[in-house]
């Protein structure tokens, strides 16, 4: 018993995870079919010919959106249990073959542009508590200002026209690879490129993907900073940093400790961009031709198809649960004094 005591703060939310992906899953279906339009009549009407009831009914019902919406929810429900999030109206392939085809490319993209935000976000931390300099400080200060006052479409679009367009240091923002055909082993490009050893065509997409990683990075980075630098100023304050200096503490050790504790709302931060980018990333993957997640959004909602639209938002958003599940457990790793019930403890 003891055990689950002392590990409830990470139980509960293990428990918590599937019930709350189960909820919107439930508002997510509810939530599509008031869309206007009717794909049933797109899809007939495709065709260039007239149809009867009795053919509406039939397509209705191969779509999966014959009877009544309490039927199709029955029949959503009893799919979804066993993983069939239904087929696309458009593409006549299973939805979730088509959500988790384009997922790993979109995590890739978005990955690679927070991680090297939040490296640079760490690279000018340590500086700015590092050095004396009030310049490079202010400096510091500044670039953090920016955090959520330009949109990164407009960073990307910026970085077109001058690294392209104007200066033709690098090459047209026409998708992962110039050439060729991506290799499929995990889903994620970089990777399956590497485990195929098809290095020529790694070269290609890494060239391919410092434009929208650089524009994430020089998006993303300030807010990232915002959080650092306000809790590197609150640490060196604390009656802990204090104690680690009269005590003789190595230096390095100081950094160390201040980092750790200064780290929690730069972890929140990221995952909050990180789970927003997973199903807003469409912006960026338009303006760089990547066929990605986004890109199924948009189709979805412009056909009207139900199925991929449903399927999209909840296996988003189950991956954006999960991801701010693993934020919740590095944030409480990093400073204990989060988990639920602590303070309970030490009254």
């Amino acid at each position: 018993m003891n055990w689950f005591k002392k590990n409830m703060w990470w139980l509960r939310r293990i428990v918590e995870l599937p019930i709350d992906i189960a909820a919107f899953s439930i508002i997510a279906f509810f939530l599509v079919r008031l869309l206007p339009g009717d794909p049933v009549q797109l899809s007939l009407a495709s065709r260039g010919e007239g149809y009867t009831h009795a053919q509406y009914e039939a397509q209705a019902e191969s779509m999966g959106l014959g009877g009544s919406i309490w039927h199709q929810f029955a029949n959503f429900v009893k799919g979804a249990l066993v993983g069939n999030l239904g087929t696309s109206t458009v593409s006549g392939k299973p939805v979730t073959q088509e959500v988790l085809s384009r997922l790993p490319s979109t995590i890739e993209l978005v990955t690679l542009g927070l991680g090297a935000a939040l490296i640079f976000a760490l690279l000018l931390g340590f500086l700015y508590i590092r050095s004396s300099n009030r310049t490079l400080r202010s400096a510091i200060r500044t670039y953090a200002s920016f955090a959520t006052s330009i949109p990164v479409f407009v960073v990307a679009v910026f970085s077109i026209m001058l690294f392209y367009v104007i200066l033709k240091w690098l090459p047209a923002p026409l998708g992962r690879v110039s050439s060729g055909t991506l290799p499929v082993v995990t889903g994620f490009p970089i990777l399956d490129e590497m485990l195929t050893g098809n290095w020529a065509q790694l070269g290609e997409t890494l060239v391919l993907y410092i434009l929208p990683v650089g524009s994430m990075m020089l998006t993303y980075t300030p807010n990232l900073l915002t959080q650092l630098i306000g809790g590197l100023d609150r640490e060196l304050a604390e009656t802990t940093t204090q104690f680690q200096v009269a005590a003789g503490v190595g230096r390095k050790w100081i950094y160390i400790s201040i980092f750790r504790r200064s780290l929690s709302s730069v972890v929140v931060v990221f995952g909050l961009i990180f789970g927003g980018l997973i199903g807003g990333a469409v912006t960026v993957e338009s303006l760089f031709g990547f066929g990605g997640i986004g890109a199924l959004a948009v189709r979805s909602v412009a056909s009207v198809d139900f199925p991929a639209l449903q399927g999209f938002l909840i296996l988003s958003v189950a991956f954006c649960m999960f991801a701010f599940f693993l934020v919740d457990l590095v944030n409480m790793w990093l400073d204990p004094r989060r988990r639920p019930g602590v303070a309970n403890q030490e009254d």
